[in-house]
Order: C-alpha cells, then sequence, then structure tokens
C-alpha cells in the first residue's frame, strides 16, 4: 500500500472541500477525475473509511483526517547508530587487534 498516495488523498480532502464532497458521493469517478489510479487494497481501504464516516459531516471528516495527517507526519524514525569503538555499557565492542 502506498503511504504516500493515501496521506496525498487525505491531505486534499482536508483542504479541498469541494473534492471532498464530490469525493463522498461518486469515490471512484471523483479519483480518476483527480489523476489519483489507486491500487485493489487502496481502494478498499478509502472506500470503508467512506462507508464508515458516511453518518459525518463533511466538516467532521476533514477535522478528522486533518488530526490524522497531523499525527503522522513528525519525523521519520531515528536509523539505529552504528556502534562506535568506545562504545558505551557493558557490551563494548573491541578494536580489531586488540
Amino acid at each position: 500500500m502506498r503511504e504516500n498516495v493515501l496521506k496525498s488523498l487525505a491531505s486534499q480532502a482536508t483542504m479541498d472541500p469541494e473534492f471532498l464532497r464530490r469525493a463522498r458521493n461518486d469515490l471512484e469517478g471523483t479519483l480518476v477525475q483527480q489523476g489519483y489510479h489507486l491500487t485493489d487494497e487502496e481502494m478498499r481501504l478509502v472506500d470503508g473509511l467512506r462507508q464508515l464516516t458516511a453518518g459525518m459531516s463533511d466538516e467532521e471528516l476533514a477535522r478528522t483526517l486533518a488530526r490524522d495527517l497531523e499525527g503522522r507526519t513528525g519525523s521519520p524514525p531515528a536509523r539505529p547508530v552504528a556502534p562506535n569503538w568506545r562504545g558505551s555499557g557493558p557490551a563494548r565492542p573491541t578494536r580489531p587487534g586488540g
């Protein structure tokens, strides 16, 4: 699943009320018109979300999507740091030839 495509879609729905309204009424047609080409799995996920949120107003849905996006836009997880020769703690690496 392409998270960047789903984030883009959610972002557009948050920022563009007309897009959100059209997507709620004609999901597939709106996505095609906007240039989104979702995989079957992505389409099932988006359609499932559309069905689960059908009782929400457009404003409520936009706020919910915005909160979710905000929670996912933090910095990426830190990459593990390669051990250095000084090391720390009891599991210090030994120097080659030492």
